[in-house]
């Protein structure tokens, strides 16, 4: 059995359709009209939340290909 280093993303999606639907359709557009420059300010300064790339050691068989975790 070969171990090797396997890298996958987590994607973390903020609000979902209920958010749109309720909230997200009219309060988004409001808050570029009136707060421009701070939202422009916090989406260059913050952080993107919404991926992590994770690294896990699985061990693969050479024969067969069954993967198992470490």
């Amino acid at each position: 059995m070969n171990f090797q280093a396997s890298t996958y993303t987590l994607n973390r999606s903020r609000h979902g359709m209920l958010y749109w639907l309720v909230i997200g359709w009219w309060l988004h557009p409001l808050l570029w009209i009136f707060l421009t420059l701070p939202m422009l300010l916090w989406r260059v300064i913050a952080p993107n939340r919404r991926e992590k790339v994770r690294t896990k050691t699985v061990g693969v068989c050479q024969k067969c290909g069954y993967t198992r975790r470490r």
